[in-house]
Order: structure tokens, then sequence, then C-alpha cells
């Protein structure tokens, strides 16, 4: 990746605005090897020039879709992120034939990417339910962000209640159903931290991150967060929140 990166450069990600987008194809890959050309019914990697597919990082699972060159058609079945800022295209050759330097129409699967952004936005929000129901001590150490569930893994040293976790769903239904919008704002690590912002995970953060708040509170917001991943517009979108399980560890949720 390193090699390739050097040859090629960064890929520039349009998924924050845009669902869809056109690309050049910079890198083809064939079982690990660099090659010119994909044929019909081959397995390989895509790396364009720029994407609106999502790297699987931060938790949330990458995008999906299609990437369209005339008649040919390249599945993709997930996108991965290396050193950082590569966006790697992994999938199948359905249709055709495509090669180095051609212009492609990229697409992803919208209706995926809608559940993946309110699965993720829902996982902030039980992040601050859970440390203001059972302390400031609670901090999120992974997580899994898909299409069909979340699961959060925190600190915290005993099993919930029932009853905690019948007051933690509450709080995350209430800000839910109070419809607020999400915000984004590109900041400085320092200031996003004066503001509030949570950093987890020791990190290393550039000179600029961004900051997504939801949950309007008079003069603050009720969770603020330092995350590169893709939000709903407005919590309304996220739809009704239910802890289905916990282990020691961790509580998996729905949503419905």
């Amino acid at each position: 990746w390193f090699s390739i990166k050097d040859k090629i450069g960064p890929t520039e990600f349009l998924g924050y605005k845009s669902n869809q987008s056109e690309g050049v194809i910079l890198n083809l890959l064939k079982d690990n090897k660099e090659v010119k050309k994909l044929s019909t019914n081959e397995k390989g990697v895509i790396i364009t020039n720029q994407t609106p597919f999502y790297g699987e990082s931060g938790g949330q699972l990458g995008d999906q879709g299609t990437i369209v060159s005339g008649n040919s058609v390249f599945e993709v079945n997930d996108t991965q992120k290396k050193l950082g800022d590569l966006f790697v295209h992994y999938g199948s050759l359905k249709t055709g034939e495509i090669r180095i330097n051609d212009v492609v129409e990229m697409k992803i699967d919208e209706k995926r990417r809608d559940n993946l952004k309110a699965y993720h936005s829902a996982t902030h929000l039980l992040h601050e339910s859970l440390r203001r129901i059972l302390g400031k001590h609670v901090m999120q150490k992974g997580s899994l962000v898909a299409s069909d569930r979340l699961r959060f893994d925190f600190s915290h040293m005993k099993p919930i209640t029932s009853e905690e976790l019948e007051t933690i769903d509450k709080l995350v239904n209430e800000y839910v159903k109070n419809s607020s919008e999400v915000t984004t704002r590109i900041m400085s690590p320092k200031a996003a931290i004066e503001k509030g912002a949570l950093a987890f995970f020791g990190e290393k953060y550039g000179d600029e991150v961004r900051v997504v708040s939801m949950g309007k509170e008079k003069e603050t917001y009720f969770s603020t967060e330092l995350c590169g991943g893709i939000h709903v517009k407005n919590t309304a979108d996220i739809g009704k929140f239910k802890t289905v399980s916990q282990s020691s560890i961790a509580a998996g949720v729905r949503r419905v």
C-alpha cells in the first residue's frame, strides 16, 4: 500500500456530501498483484482518484455499491481505508472489462448507507446516555456500526441493571424524538476539546478534525464527539432505539 500510495497519491473522499460521483481508475489489483485490466467474473480491487464510498474506520463498516464504465459493472462489496486516506474498493466485475485510466460512474448503496448513518448517530447518543446514567468514567473502547445493528464496547465495573438499561434507552429515544439537527464543524483538535468534544483511543489527530454534535440543549449539545464517520441530518432519522443484549462490556442495539 505504501508503494501504491507513493505512485498515485491519496484518494479524495466526496461521501460527506455525495452518494455518487465520477472517478478515474488509477490502480487495479487481482490476487494482490497490480494489473492493467479486470475481466468479467474476476474479483479484484479498484482505486480511483476520488470516491463517494466510505472506507471502514471508526467502527463504521465500508460502503457497498457499483462502479460502472460503459456496459462494464463492478460490484463493490467492501471499501477499506489504507494509510489514512487511500480508499480501496473490493469486489468483482459482473460484466465487461475495465482498465486503468477508465472514467467510471461510482454509486453507493444508499439504503445501506442510510442505515449505517442511523446506527452511527445512535452510537453517539448511547455513549452520552451511558455517561449520564452510569457516570463520567464510562468511555468508549470500541464499536461496530453495521447496516443492521450496532455494538458498543465501553468501560464499566459491573453489568448494567435492567432498570438502568430502561433509563438509558429512554434517554436515547428522548433525543431521537426531539428531532434535533445534527451539526458538523471542522476545528482544530485543541479547540474541539475545549468545546467539550470527546476524543478516544489515544488516537492521533491532524491539524483539523470533524466535530459532530447532536441533541440541542440551550447553549450546548447533548453529545459532542470528534468523529470522521457519516451521520444522519436529524436525530429523528435514527428511528426507535432498543437495547437487545449486553455482555460484560458491550451492549447490542437494534434499529426498528
